[in-house]
């Protein structure tokens, strides 16, 4: 018994999926967002807006997603790190998730958007973080009519920087991460 528990929890609907798969998603979440010299570590809070359209092939899901994320900092802003509130779009993220009945698995792979700072730096310059390299990772639960419950786990790395309208590399990637809890609507 204790043997097909695991195998009964994972095994694939007997009904009929959906082809097409469209759905809005909402997050919220909770990380940090720092560079590997920073004197602390900013705490950051996310509020998370998406969409996603897919192929559901047997039990594979392909598809793209658009994310909005505002960003809050809830840690005491360090004069010598700056205040990392803002937002985080990524206009296009390749999605992949692997489908059973119980539980389905995503990924999320982002490799553009930007990171938008809210306040400008000390010398009133505008800074946008650039070149996003990372993932999403998701657990997403059984449907409770029509809305699905979901956790999850992001890490983004930026190795590039906007100031004023002038990009340039970093030295340091900036890393911005965070887990927390979603759920998505389903059309």
């Amino acid at each position: 018994m204790i043997i097909l528990i695991p195998t009964l929890a994972f095994s694939q609907s007997g009904g009929k999926s959906k082809f097409l798969m469209f759905e809005i998603n909402s997050q919220f979440g909770w990380g940090h967002s720092q560079i590997a010299g920073d004197a602390s570590v900013p705490t950051i809070g996310s509020f998370n807006l998406g969409i996603g359209l897919g192929l559901n092939i047997k039990k594979i899901t392909l598809g793209l997603s658009s994310d909005y994320r505002i960003l809050t900092q809830y840690s005491t802003v360090d004069p010598t790190v700056g205040n990392r509130r803002g937002d985080f779009v990524t206009p296009i993220s390749l999605l992949f998730r692997i489908n059973f009945e119980k539980i389905k698995f995503g990924f999320l792979f982002i490799n553009n958007g930007s990171y938008t700072l809210t306040n400008k730096t000390a010398d009133a310059k505008k800074l946008v973080y650039i070149n996003p390299s990372g993932f999403r990772f998701e657990l997403i639960f059984k449907k409770i009519p029509k809305v699905t419950p979901s956790l999850f786990f992001e890490s983004v790395d930026f190795s590039a920087k906007k100031l004023d309208g002038i990009n340039s590399d970093l030295n340091t990637k900036l890393n911005y991460s965070n887990y927390g809890v979603g759920f998505k609507y389903d059309f």
